[in-house]
């Protein structure tokens, strides 16, 4: 376009075209066009998170290089329901607010009916719910922007006043609309891999992945050589735990050693509900021995750990079968899922509360003499 402009023809014109407006039309489309390839530049930017609160942080680092709020917040939903986390910049640096906000649902029906960026006071005028309000008010709002994909609202993006340059205008409002678009799209993808690869119920990765990950654990150490550990963990009783307490104690108690599972692993480590009241870890670079403090030290935590229900105490123990895999055995995954089941089975016929492993020594040979006797 700049290169037209600097044409013979042109240029022998150029009073009058200025006169008529065109060459003022041909800058602001210029400077469109600019806007534009940033804007895309940084889409690219952005869809290269996987993570929600990544990717909210570089499109709140996306915001603050356009103009510096007294407060940028990030409300989202980490897994596509309800409830929310928020990240908040005060004076460009991660300051999280005093809020009391728990979910979006009051937020919900109010942006199906209301489309894209609104100003607070627009919405404390519509929003029939004051709590919510409140719980907005503290992060000293001026725009909402929700950010919504085809489930429903996703997360909201609150802006406060400008520090310098006082109203927004019409562009900067143009481009926080767009960019909060892409922000969507990146936001469904994250969500719609968690759903996929996740367990809807304890938030550990699901069996598909956790065998996925075997898979691909058992080429790299055939190829590049080390040890890598599987652990099988089952809840003792859990059947007579849900008779005597019900299912919803039950399910409090899953959630609850799923999450004391998940902490209890390294940073790397895969940590999977792989049905029912069972459990597996895949554990990177870690030897018999490792895996069995590991799974000991686990083992242990549940054993103290006193769950509570509706005012009652209710205790578990864990049984626990461990398996290492070195680069010298030859066993498929499938053989490998075989031995952790039998080590967890031999903590089974011993009494419970116990760890079992099976050495990574000889494994081939171990798993031709457990198959043999299950067919005798």
């Amino acid at each position: 376009m700049t290169d037209a402009l600097n044409t013979p023809e042109v240029l022998s014109h150029y009073d009058l075209l200025d006169r008529l407006g065109i060459i003022e039309e041909i800058n602001r489309l210029k400077s469109l066009v600019i806007e534009r390839n940033d804007l895309l530049g940084e889409a690219t930017v952005i869809f290269t998170q996987t993570e929600i609160p990544e990717i909210a942080r570089t499109a709140a680092g996306f915001l603050l290089n356009k103009f510096i709020p007294r407060r940028l917040s990030f409300i989202y939903s980490q897994d596509g329901g309800p409830e929310v986390k928020v990240l908040s910049f005060r004076n460009m640096k991660e300051d999280p607010p005093e809020t009391h906000l728990i979910d979006l649902s009051p937020f919900d029906g109010f942006f199906s009916e209301n489309i894209g960026l609104v100003r607070f006071s627009d919405m404390q005028v519509k929003l029939q719910d004051p709590v919510a309000l409140e719980d907005l008010n503290i992060m000293d709002p001026e725009l909402v922007i929700p950010v919504k994909g085809h489930t429903g609202l996703y997360g909201m993006v609150v802006i406060s006043s400008k520090i310098v340059g006082g109203d927004y205008s019409i562009s900067e409002l143009a481009y926080v609309d767009r960019l909060m678009s892409f922000v969507s799209i990146a936001m469904q993808n994250s969500i719609h891999y968690s759903s996929s690869v996740t367990d809807s119920k304890t938030r550990l990765f699901n069996t598909a992945f956790i065998q996925s990950e075997m898979e691909e654990e058992i080429s790299r150490t055939k190829r590049y050589g080390g040890v890598f550990s599987i652990l099988m963990i089952d809840l003792d009783y859990f059947k007579r735990l849900n008779d005597r307490y019900g299912h919803l104690a039950g399910d409090l108690v899953l959630k609850e050693v799923a999450s004391m599972i998940g902490s209890s692993v390294r940073e790397g480590d895969v940590a999977a509900r792989f049905g029912g009241e069972e459990f597996m870890v895949l554990l990177h670079n870690a030897d018999a021995c490792a895996a069995y403090s590991i799974a000991e030290r686990l083992r242990r935590s549940i054993e103290v750990r006193r769950f509570f229900y509706m005012n009652q105490e209710i205790r578990v123990t864990a049984s626990i079968g461990c398996v290492a895999f070195n680069s010298d055995d030859t066993i498929s995954r499938e053989d490998l899922c075989y031995l952790a089941d039998t080590a967890l089975y031999r903590s089974k016929h011993a009494g419970r509360n116990t760890t079992s492993i099976v050495g990574s020594g000889l494994l081939h040979r171990a798993v031709k003499a457990l198959h043999q006797m299950d067919n005798n």
